[in-house]
Order: C-alpha cells, then sequence, then structure tokens
C-alpha cells in the first residue's frame, strides 16, 4: 500500500472505519439551499426557453411512453427492462405530462446532489455552484429538456445519489438500494461496482473490499435479473446481427451525423470543456479512486451510436473534479471565460433548430474549438493545477452539515 494520501483541501486523505477515505466537509444547510433553489430555477429556465418534443414520438420515446400507458405491452429489449419511470407513471395516471414532471424533477435533483457531491470531494461553495449550473447548461443535459420521455434524467438521479451515498463519511449500506433502484433504470448501474471497489479499496487488490462490492451490488443484479423475466419484452433488433457489422454500423452512423468531428462527438456534445478541465483533478485523492467509472461510461459507447448521450454518465466524476481543478488554476479567467461560452452553446442549436441528440448543428465545431482553447491554457499554466492551493480553501465553514 502507498504511503498517506492528501485530500483535495491538502488534509491527509485517512480511511475511516469502513475502509473508505475521509472526504471533505459538506456544504452547510444555507449553501444547499442557494443550491437547491438554482437548480431547480435553471431547469425551469430551460424548460421555457427548449420547445417540447411533439406527439406521438418514435423510438426510445415513443416505447417508454406505450410502457407508461400499458405495462403488459411488449417493447424491445433493453428499453422493455427499463422499467421504473413508465411504471412508477402508470401508477400515477400514465399520462406523458406525469412522465414529464418526473423526469424535471430528476435533472433538478441530480444537479442539486452533483453540488453535494462535488463539495464532499473538495470543491469549495462557489466552484461547486458554478459546476452544477454549467452542467445543467451543457448540450448532453439541455437536449433532456427537449425530450424528457425517457429513462436518463431518473437515472442521473438515481447514479449521482449512490456516488453521494458512498463518499459521505458514514457507512455506505444506501449504496445497495439505490442501486436496485438504478436497475430499474438503465443497466448502465452494473459499471458502479469499480467505483464502489475504488473508494473502498486500500491497497491494489483488497479482498474485504470485494466482498463488500459485491455484496452491495448483488440486490440490484438480482433486481435486474427480475425484471428482465418479468417484463414483457421483443428480441433486440440492432444487437441480432454480428458484433463487427454493429459496431460498424455505430461508426457509420456518427460520422454521417458529425462528419469530420465524428471523433470528439462524445465529449464535445456531452460535457465539453469540463472533460479538459477535469483531467488534472484525477491525480487528486479521493477523485481518482471515483474515476473507474469513466471506463463503463466509455465502453457504453461501444453499444449504441447515442455517443453524447453515454458520456453525459461521466458527470459524477468530470464535474466534481473540474471544479477542484478551476479553483487552484493559474489562469483562471480564461477558463471561466470559456466555460460561460461552453453554457451558451444550447442557445446556438435551439436558434438553427438542431433539437435531436444526433443533429448536433454548429455547436459542435464550436464546443471543439473551446476544448482546444482549454486544453492549451492547462498545457501552458506555470501552476500545476493537480496541487493543492492554499488561498483556494474557504474560511470559517460553518460546521452544520446539509440535511
Amino acid at each position: 500500500m502507498r504511503g498517506e494520501q492528501t485530500s483535495p483541501t491538502g488534509q491527509a486523505d485517512q480511511p475511516d472505519a469502513t475502509g473508505a477515505p475521509r472526504t471533505a466537509a459538506p456544504a452547510t444547510r444555507a449553501q444547499a439551499a442557494v443550491a437547491g433553489t438554482a437548480a431547480v430555477a435553471l431547469t425551469l429556465l430551460w424548460r421555457l426557453l427548449s420547445p417540447l418534443a411533439g406527439q406521438p414520438l418514435c423510438c426510445d420515446a415513443g416505447n417508454y411512453l406505450r410502457m407508461a400507458a400499458d405495462p403488459s405491452a411488449p417493447v424491445i429489449r433493453p428499453h422493455s427492462s427499463r422499467v421504473l419511470v413508465p411504471w412508477l407513471t402508470h401508477l400515477l395516471g400514465g399520462a406523458p405530462a406525469t412522465y414529464h414532471a418526473i423526469s424535471l424533477a430528476g435533472l433538478a435533483g441530480a444537479l442539486l446532489v452533483t453540488y453535494l457531491l462535488a463539495r464532499r470531494l473538495g470543491a469549495g461553495h462557489g466552484w461547486a455552484l458554478l459546476a452544477m449550473i454549467c452542467l445543467g447548461c451543457s448540450r448532453g443535459w439541455v437536449f433532456y429538456l427537449y425530450d424528457p420521455y425517457l429513462s436518463d434524467p431518473a437515472a442521473f438521479l438515481l447514479l449521482a445519489g449512490t456516488f453521494l451515498a458512498l463518499v459521505r463519511a458514514r457507512p455506505t449500506w444506501l449504496v445497495a438500494p439505490l442501486l436496485v433502484l438504478t436497475a430499474g433504470a438503465r443497466e448502465l448501474f452494473a459499471g458502479m461496482a469499480l467505483p464502489v471497489y475504488g473508494w473502498l479499496r486500500r491497497r491494489r487488490w483488497d479482498p474485504r473490499a470485494a466482498l463488500v462490492t459485491a455484496a452491495l451490488v448483488a440486490p440490484a443484479l438480482a433486481a435486474y435479473a427480475m425484471v428482465l423475466v418479468l417484463a414483457p419484452s421483443l428480441p433486440p433488433v440492432d444487437y441480432a446481427r454480428p458484433v463487427g457489422r454493429v459496431l460498424g454500423g455505430i461508426l457509420a452512423k456518427r460520422m454521417e451525423q458529425d462528419g469530420v468531428l465524428w471523433f470528439a462527438s462524445a465529449f464535445a456534445m456531452s460535457l465539453g470543456v469540463w472533460w479538459l478541465l477535469a483531467i488534472p483533478g484525477l491525480r487528486d485523492a479521493p477523485v481518482r479512486r471515483l474515476a473507474w467509472w469513466l471506463l463503463p461510461v466509455l465502453a457504453n459507447c461501444l453499444i449504441g451510436w447515442d455517443w453524447s448521450r453515454y458520456a453525459t454518465y461521466a458527470f459524477p466524476v468530470v464535474m466534481p473534479a473540474a471544479a477542484i481543478v478551476l479553483a487552484r488554476a493559474s489562469r483562471r479567467g480564461v477558463l471561466i471565460a470559456a466555460v460561460a461560452v461552453q453554457a451558451l452553446l444550447p442557445l446556438v442549436d435551439l436558434a438553427g433548430g438542431h433539437l435531436l441528440l444526433n443533429q448536433p448543428g454548429p455547436s459542435l465545431p464550436l464546443s471543439v474549438l473551446l476544448m482546444i482553447v482549454v486544453g492549451v491554457v492547462l498545457l501552458t499554466s506555470r501552476n500545476r493545477p493537480g496541487r493543492p492551493a492554499q488561498a483556494t480553501r474557504e474560511s470559517g465553514p460553518d460546521p452544520r452539515p446539509a440535511p
């Protein structure tokens, strides 16, 4: 085992009784209230600015609305296994407006939880709030204001909640029921085994952490298996072909939609410059322990062409890591200007009528340009942003934890 690690605040990152490292002080109640208000206001603002997808809907959204209207109607896998929001909507009457309301609550809640997570991982109030606001203005996030009839908003909230439950300085048993709920929203829940183990382990191979991880993930796997058996389903069409043809079709689709910038689509059209900002922060403990989450997130791009949609799931790691880096950066003004422009790019697509997930429009080249600028700034900065700066710590924090 390596020697003592340090937290992003420069304090010793010693493990607690569960084996997980201790985290930074949480947000105060007043700070959490400010973040919650901002999350709700931002979600409502984008709802007002964004048109709503018209009915009837096709593809994923159409399947989920059919499940909400009649849970006994079979739909293709894997849509048929994502039962949480459709079945909850059915219990509440089955109307598309109900599904819409659940998705809006999921988006606003996920923003607040991301703020709380960033605070736990060492970001100050202002930087965590900035990261939360910019997440709510990212292209990958704003899309769900246009088409809220999907499984992702609820999955965002549950996954962010799982990360927060994991990093809190107390026993992590809440991870298990949260993953059970996540299993009903999106199958990517299985990838949480990697960051859970990475957080709990105390050496390169830790049998105890592996057993605890298995115990936390096993109920969700059992719940998912039960849903696969019980939920009415039809065989998938896309995945009935040979693997090589599936991968070739995915690549061809992205090249067709994104042109010469297809290779950057997943990053530029999801969180944009925040990916670049997060890279130095991934060297810090405890963020580094959670970075294993990026492997299943990016691997998901091998099974579908909605790359920006899949890459957006990296937000519980990328946004806190980037917030920490911003607080330490020597050329902070340029970087803040870049994230501010990034937050406005969805307006460019809205003005041009490019609202669909796979029709990026002018925001794709603009986002790539911003990422290049941020990359150059980080590489040429005098001070490495990976080292903690005494001046970035908050003075006199309120010791009362948020609820």
